[in-house]
């Protein structure tokens, strides 16, 4: 292991020992590592630890051990037994990867298209084989209006792996790249007669298929990448209080971030210390340079240190070209991903998105609704007959649990959910009180003795809230929204988290992408306000889309 930090005694002691003779200290989590390990030394400025800290330990960059007691954080633990990424050049074949994920997905979009062109007999005055041929020749052109509109530098510079902030650009390149193939095919046809000349019919049915096929191929790949337990990214964090450790708790999240450790001054809290114990600290902030060069570390976020601002920039400006800088911003309630950055004079300026609150909007967003339920109604009808059955040969009692929450304006409505717990569970909460595992007015238990065998399966895999369709279509809900809190709770949120009550809860939200249960009550009340004071059907679709990942991983149902 790789002692950054160095004990007087016991095993701390005898490691250092190794580390001052000259020898090299090898650190068994990281052997992946391609660099040789770092020689450690009593003169290492990551031993530059300070007061109250100098009997640490950080094992593998993510836990703090002091004597026989190891504090491992939430991300820590994910990221045990991950294959890591050593090298620029294995980054680079990471993005060539991702170039043939979409070479492939517009081929097969193009042999899609080929095969409905045969079966029209239009588009085209050649043979099916002939136009084959051409549009499997124009694929290149495709990837580089990919490139052009920047669908490969803007995957690198996300913290997560998504594909749909790059919709939008993907419908313009692949709009380009038709343009481009149809008046390429018209070009080559007088020079070859040979070359079929598409027509705009023709052209249209090999393109439009890409917007399925390279999202969902481009999805499958993350899939097999987590799946293989591949790191994307490796995090280092500029800070050590609490905001330090919401952004920690984020990343625990993302299967393919891997979460180093923190940096920060010791003392800069006044107690001698840190602020925060959950995250391994790896060494003050003058260390960072030679951090992100000896743990091969890629991004930095920068989360609220109390040093001094001039300090921390210069300390960022000396990082290696090829580590990226995030910086959660010092308002982060109050902004969203909709927000823009402007510019006055050389001064960043973060407007707070406003709400796009229309008519035409809301009675967009209601369309939506009912489409899209009575959609997954009718499809999931053969489950929900199958979860009846199971609710009903399991446990006595309904098949359908009614309950009142709070709606839209603070009207009470009854909300529709497969039962899960016993009959009578409602009168037993009195008793579980103590047990409450959430904090705030909110009333969860992880393994709460009410819920029966069947109910404990719909609960992890979001089964259970599937007849809240029923309320989407009477327009008591939404399928994206704030969370339905039941009346007591809802009694106990004021002032500015009130706005959540100006739009109708949703089956899935900011808190269900965001860890659901497992997430602080105060945090859910900023993720509620920051939806509504800044809702569009835009935000409403990334929410959808990223909700059915969330689902499947089950992390915070329960």
């Amino acid at each position: 292991m790789m002692n950054l930090g160095g004990r007087r005694s016991g095993i701390g002691a005898s490691r250092r020992a190794t580390a001052t003779s000259g020898h090299k200290v090898h650190n068994p989590t990281m052997t992946e590592f391609r660099r040789a390990p770092r020689t450690v030394t009593d003169t290492s400025p990551i031993d530059k630890v300070g007061p109250g800290l100098e009997g640490a330990v950080v094992d593998g960059g993510s836990s703090i051990r002091s004597g026989t007691a190891t504090t491992r954080s939430p991300a820590a633990r994910r990221s045990a037994g991950r294959r890591t990424p050593r090298s620029p050049a294995a980054r680079r074949r990471g993005r060539r990867a991702i170039v043939l994920l979409d070479a492939g997905a517009v081929s097969i979009s193009i042999a899609v298209g080929v095969a409905v062109l045969g079966a029209m007999g239009k588009g085209t005055e050649a043979p099916e084989h002939s136009v084959g041929f051409l549009a499997l020749l124009s694929v290149p052109i495709y990837l580089i209006s990919f490139s052009a509109y920047g669908l490969y530098r803007r995957d690198r510079r996300r913290l997560s792996s998504t594909s749909f902030p790059d919709l939008f650009h993907l419908a313009h390149a692949l709009a380009a790249a038709a343009v481009a193939t149809l008046v390429g095919s018209h070009l080559l046809h007088h020079v070859w007669s040979a070359v079929p000349r598409l027509s705009i019919t023709g052209v249209t049915l090999l393109t439009v298929p890409c917007l399925l096929t390279v999202p969902l191929v481009r999805v499958a790949g993350v899939a097999l990448v987590r799946v293989r337990g591949i790191v994307r990214s490796k995090v280092i964090i500029l800070g050590s209080g609490t905001v330090a450790d919401s952004v920690a708790r984020r990343l625990a999240s993302f299967d393919d971030v891997e979460l180093l450790g923190c940096v920060d001054d010791p003392g800069a809290y006044g107690d001698g210390g840190r602020g925060l114990t959950s995250i391994g600290l790896l060494g003050s902030i003058a260390d960072l340079p030679d951090l992100c060069t000896d743990l091969d570390a890629d991004r930095v976020i920068v989360a609220f240190s109390p040093a001094r601002a001039p300090q921390v920039a210069q300390t960022l400006r000396q990082l290696p070209q090829n580590v990226l800088i995030s910086v959660v911003p010092r308002l982060f309630d109050l902004l969203t991903w909709r927000s823009h950055v402007d510019e006055l004079h050389g001064l960043p300026v973060m407007d707070v998105a406003p709400p796009v609150l229309s008519l035409f909007s809301r009675f967009v967003k209601r369309a939506m609704d009912l489409a899209i339920a009575l959609g997954i109604a009718i499809v999931g009808l053969p489950a929900w007959i199958a979860t009846a059955v199971a609710i009903k040969a399991t446990s006595p009692g309904p098949v359908f649990f009614k309950q009142l929450r709070s709606g839209r304006g603070g009207r009470p409505f009854g909300i529709y959910k497969f039962r899960t717990m016993r009959v009578g569970a409602e009168e037993e909460k009195s008793e579980l009180e103590e047990a409450n595992e959430v904090d705030g007015p909110i009333f969860k238990i992880k393994q709460d003795p009410r819920v029966t065998r069947v109910g404990r399966i719909l609960r992890a895999t979001s089964l259970d809230e599937f007849p809240q369709l029923i309320n989407v279509i009477k327009g008591d809900m939404s399928l994206v929204g704030p969370r339905p809190f039941v009346l007591d709770e809802a009694d106990r949120i004021h002032g500015w988290a009130a706005r959540r009550f100006d739009v109708r809860p949703g089956m899935t939200g900011l808190w269900q992408i965001s860890g659901r249960n497992d997430l602080p009550f105060e945090e859910l009340r900023s993720l509620d306000y920051a939806y509504v004071a800044s809702w569009s059907i835009w935000w409403d679709l990334k929410i959808l889309w990223h909700t059915p990942s969330c689902v499947l991983r089950r992390r915070g149902a329960y």
